[in-house]
Formats: structure tokens, sequence, C-alpha cells
């Protein structure tokens, strides 16, 4: 049975990215997450073993604030998966890294018919 531990918990930046991009893969319409070439200009599908790159970790106004760059389905409502994104990202490091103030900020950056998984 669980217990509660006096102390406090430090949660990196790296481990908080890689929360918010397995969670993310985990909603419908999301394809996966995308990082941008900045010389070239061409967003790029990054593999699961490099999801942190497409995840932004940041404290504004003490608030911790994930900007997730994502690429969805074709014909998919993004409206609502921006919102399946944000809610699933809040959930899961409210429930594993213990963050109740958490700023999720989703940008899509393409679009790509989807294909068996």
């Amino acid at each position: 049975m669980a217990r509660v531990v006096p102390g406090s918990l430090k949660v990196s930046n790296d481990c908080i990215a890689d929360l918010a991009g397995y969670a993310a893969l985990e909603c419908y319409g999301v394809v996966g997450m995308t990082a941008t070439d900045e010389q070239e200009g061409i967003v790029r599908l990054l593999p699961t073993y490099r999801l942190r790159k497409g995840v932004g970790v940041s404290v504004q106004d003490g608030r911790v604030v994930v900007d997730l760059h994502v690429m969805v389905e074709m014909g998919i409502n993004m409206s609502s998966v921006s919102d399946n994104l944000v809610s699933s990202v809040k959930f899961l490091l409210a429930q594993i890294a213990e963050l109740k103030d958490v700023d999720v900020r989703v940008h899509i950056d393409g679009m790509r018919i989807a294909t068996a998984r």
C-alpha cells in the first residue's frame, strides 16, 4: 500500500518533455512529434526515441509551459485533437510528476495521411 513520504519532488525538463511526448502520441489523430530544420525550414516527423526534440518545456510567471509540436492526420478536426492533447498531457503530468499548474500549447506543424500503425 502506498504511503506519503515527506519531502519534495523535483522533475527535470527532460522528464517532463518525455512524459508529454508519450502522452501526445497516445492521442487520436496525432501522427507524431515534429521538429523544424531551422536552415531549410522543413518540418520533420521525429522517430519515437527522439520525442523530446518536439516538446519545449519552460517556466513563465511561475507556471510550467509545455509546447507540443505535432503532425496530425489529414481530415481530422484540429480543434478536437488540440483539446484532447491539452487534457491528456495535463492529466499525465498531474498524475506522474505532480504538476498541477501547467499550460500546454499545441503547435500543429503539418498534416499527413495516416498509415496503419
